[in-house]
């Protein structure tokens, strides 16, 4: 479904909806009263392209206003809406006017959350690959294959890269939703790791970014049946 007011803006989102077989438009509103009434009318809808920028009434205000959000990828013509989506847990932002490629990003990101619901403000998994991450005011993305360890450090965690780390307040268990099990495992209560970049296991222990990290006592069963089969 799509609320912009803009018609430009409209038909190039409907293009691009033509175009994705995963998609099926609904609707298509320049309304945003009118789209927020249909909304609130109907069971919903699973993903919304809703333009921030609109006369009656904001997009973040429309978002704010419906008692069950579905995702929603958020249309601007400004970047200074990118840290209030953020802060709002959308699926993701567009800058008018939307390429196909970025599209096609922003919804492969919204299907993200559609499978993992219970996402966190601090976390935003982008795509296979990446992961953003809000730090200090600012949305940031990693690339997850140079991540070595996460470590909890009450309420914050901080990312370990090569060279260098990110201080992200969020929690163990929501940026461990947000990893590829497939290259992630949590090893420790305090320690997420990613299996790639295990340099050297001895002593109950994994060595990596020249570090020893503790494998914990209920973790350890887990963890070598998994290295096993790797």
């Amino acid at each position: 479904m799509i609320i912009d007011d803009d018609e430009l803006s409209r038909m190039i989102l409907e293009r691009h909806i033509k175009a994705t077989p995963t998609l099926e438009l609904v609707h298509s509103f320049g309304s945003s009263t009118e789209g927020l009434a249909w909304l609130l009318k109907k069971e919903g809808v699973d993903l919304l392209f809703l333009d921030v920028e609109m006369p009656e009434m904001t997009g973040l205000e429309l978002l704010r206003t419906l008692p069950q959000k579905p995702q929603t990828i958020l249309i601007t013509s400004h970047k200074d809406f990118a840290l209030q989506a953020f802060e709002l847990q959308v699926a993701d932002y567009l800058l008018k006017p939307a390429d196909f490629a970025r599209f096609t990003q922003a919804v492969l990101n919204a299907i993200g959350k559609m499978e993992k619901p219970n996402g966190s403000p601090a976390l935003v998994t982008a795509q296979a690959e990446a992961l953003f991450v809000k730090v200090d005011n600012k949305i940031i993305k990693l690339d997850l294959n140079q991540v070595g360890y996460i470590e909890a450090r009450g309420d914050y965690v901080v990312i370990n890269m090569e060279g260098k780390k990110h201080i992200v307040y969020t929690t163990m268990s929501a940026i461990d939703q947000k990893l590829p099990e497939d290259q992630f495992m949590r090893i420790h209560r305090s320690f997420i790791v990613n299996l790639r970049l295990i340099e050297l296991i001895e002593d109950d222990s994994v060595f990596m970014l020249e570090k020893y990290i503790p494998i914990g006592g209920s973790y350890q069963s887990k963890f070598y049946s998994r290295i096993n089969k790797l």
